[in-house]
């Protein structure tokens, strides 16, 4: 039976969005695999596109989850932590088909993030663009992409629902929208196709309460991963 994993001590009412079944084992490391042929996103894009390539399934025994190739030059994807934390192997798969497997090169256990490093992943495709999730405001429009129920690249759209949401000194973004068990690692897109967070949890007994982690947190917790954050013009 599949069962919900809880989050993070620091957030034990909330109820986090992977699935686990199994015993606690250790990572595992990767293999190199050489780059494939690059299977670049044109420039312009809707918001759904542009999250949909930039999300990245993680699996691995029977937990899974999603997660954000936020460097396809060195194949590093971002994730929660909490999807990775108990796999021996992990599992990834790009939206363009391809896989490999991964190994976790960072983590942040506060901000609940971590950074996998994804061989058969590297590509010359351009990254997804970044903003700042403090410019967004209450009934903006947003997207989501993560394998809720193992339903691969299930793309889910809400709204902003408050900015800034502090719990347990992180301050979070909140958002209204149809997520579920397996959405947590994945990106949240803006309107305009910018990636301004990583969803993490929902409330337990509770509708439309999710929670995403801001680019602003995931800037702070891996400094070198990330490209600057450019400002609003």
């Amino acid at each position: 039976m599949l069962a919900l994993i809880s989050f993070p001590p620091r957030a034990r009412t909330a109820l986090a969005l992977a699935t686990v079944g199994g015993a606690l084992i250790s990572l595992a490391f990767l293999t190199s695999r050489p780059a494939p042929a690059s299977t670049a996103v044109p420039l312009t894009v809707s918001p759904a596109d542009a999250a949909l390539h930039a999300a990245v399934m993680i699996e691995g025994d029977s937990i899974y989850g999603a997660g954000i190739l936020i460097d396809p030059h060195r194949g590093l994807v971002l994730t929660s932590h909490h999807v990775v934390q108990d796999m021996h192997t992990i599992l990834l798969t790009g939206y363009s088909g391809r896989t490999s497997t991964g190994t976790v090169l960072a983590k942040d256990t506060q901000r609940d993030l971590a950074l996998v490093q994804a061989p058969g992943l590297v590509s010359p495709d351009a990254p997804p663009r970044l903003g700042d999730a403090k410019h967004l405001r209450p009934g903006d429009e947003v997207f989501a992409v993560g394998m809720p129920r193992k339903l691969a690249f299930t793309l889910s759209r809400g709204i902003v629902s408050y900015v800034g949401r502090e719990l347990e000194g992180t301050g979070y973004l909140q958002v209204d929208m149809n997520i579920n068990d397996g959405n947590s690692g994945g990106p949240v897109v803006d309107s305009t196709g910018e990636v301004v967070g990583v969803m993490s949890f929902i409330y337990r007994r509770a509708q439309g309460l999710s929670f995403a982690v801001p680019t602003t947190e995931i800037a702070a917790a891996f400094p070198t991963a990330l490209p600057p954050i450019p400002p609003k013009q």
